[in-house]
């Protein structure tokens, strides 16, 4: 499997921010070759890139990625200009294809180039992989956030919130039924879910459920 870590813009070539960025950033795996968002923006919708943070902001993929020998990459990214989008800039289109070879469980940074900038990704290969979706609900909110990673079977997986000034963590194993660790505090106002693909683990913030 595949995990993408991060997305940043390491150069560019106007060199005058902040600017505003929209598009896509997809891969597209071996199990279902349709596009599986880490990125994507509509032009109503950008992320703002300031000089001294240039991280574009990743969403969830909808699935976990499977690889089997390569992933392809499809990159369109847009700099936002003022008016009706008639000078919009376009900063990288293209598609790109990467092997997983031998490159497993380790973190591999991945660079594409174009006239006008250059994008970074952080990414890695499992080789024994499974997919994990991660719930978390807030009860004083009720609002639900639900996010794929990929995690090493039978490995462990910690999820931190930060609240108040804190971080809260929990952390689930494959394999196991419940949250292994969790924090010692039953007034936190937080549901966290976890399921290991295809069995289902979950943690409620209270000892009757640990």
């Amino acid at each position: 499997m595949m995990q993408v870590f991060s997305l940043r813009l390491s150069s560019y070539k106007s060199k005058s921010y902040p600017i505003s960025i929209y598009g896509i950033f997809a891969v597209r795996d071996d199990l279902k070759p349709l596009r599986n968002y880490v990125f994507n923006r509509s032009r109503d919708n950008p992320v703002m890139i300031h000089q001294d943070s240039l991280a574009l902001p990743l969403r969830s993929p909808c699935r976990g990625m499977y690889v089997v020998d390569r992933a392809l990459l499809e990159v369109d990214l847009w700099v936002k200009k003022e008016g009706d989008g008639s000078t919009d800039e376009q900063l990288l289109s293209m598609y790109v294809e990467i092997d997983s070879g031998s490159n497993l469980k380790k973190t591999l940074t991945g660079r594409i180039h174009s006239e006008d900038c250059i994008l970074d990704m952080d990414y890695m290969f499992l080789a024994v992989g499974v997919e994990v979706v991660i719930q978390g609900n807030c009860a004083k909110k009720g609002e639900l956030f639900t996010h794929t990673v990929a995690v090493m079977a039978k490995a462990n997986l910690s999820v931190c919130l930060e609240w108040e000034n804190s971080v809260l963590e929990w952390t689930f194993k494959d394999g196991e039924l419940g949250a292994i660790s969790y924090p010692d505090d039953n007034s936190i106002p937080f549901y966290v879910r976890v399921f290991f693909s295809p069995k289902k683990l979950e943690f409620r913030p209270s000892r009757d459920h640990a």
